[in-house]
């Protein structure tokens, strides 16, 4: 965690503007978008690995009470100034996700990104955390590199998951879209796959 930690704290340093970081997006996934539509109301929303705060910025802006979670200070430091500038509150904060304990469950969870970044020991553990932040009835939206065998030889690189292999990892979350997309990251990985999933937690 401490070598990704410097690694994406070089990649906020010496990107000219966060707009040219790799995986950087303004507009939300489509499919959160979707989940957000078919929610009745509004609540609360956590997003992991906000990054500099893009989507934790959008949510606020749709009315939800939103926190957001990375552990790069430069990440952090621009979604502040983002929320600022949009008008908006978001809460930050600094550190693993893997060990964030929040004092309520959320009604939206959004991980773009994250994930597929934590070492794969820290699955399991993030699994266990899903069900206590992910509020009965909510709504969990992934975006996770999909299975891409060439760049598995690299050490300590993004993990991949198929379709499947997510749909088992997130089960009982009922599965309610999915869609992919492509991220130009830096070489050696070079062009990636990401399958983006809706799942649901089933309010009974």
């Amino acid at each position: 965690m401490n070598l990704q930690r410097v690694v994406f704290s070089r990649l906020y340093r010496r990107a000219p503007s966060v707009d040219a970081l790799p995986w950087h997006r303004e507009e939300p996934p489509p499919l959160l978008q979707q989940a957000l539509a078919a929610r009745s109301g509004t609540g609360r929303a956590l997003d992991l690995g906000c990054g500099e705060g893009v989507y934790a910025t959008w949510l606020a802006q749709q009315g939800y009470e939103v926190v957001g979670i990375d552990f790069v200070p430069d990440a952090l430091a621009e979604a502040r100034a983002r929320a600022t500038r949009a008008g908006v509150e978001v809460e930050l904060h600094e550190g693993d996700v893997v060990a964030y304990e929040a004092p309520a469950a959320f009604d939206v969870v959004l991980d773009s990104g994250c994930l597929h970044h934590l070492p794969r020991r820290s699955r399991a553990a993030y699994r266990q955390r899903l069900d206590q932040w992910l509020a009965p009835g909510g709504d969990y939206v992934l975006v996770h590199f999909a299975h891409r065998p060439r760049v598995g030889w690299i050490p300590n690189g993004p993990s991949h998951l198929t379709r499947d292999q997510a749909v088992a990892l997130f089960s009982p979350l009922e599965l309610r879209g999915y869609d992919e997309t492509a991220f130009e990251v830096p070489l050696p990985m070079g062009r990636m796959r990401a399958g983006v999933y809706w799942f649901h937690r089933p309010a009974g």
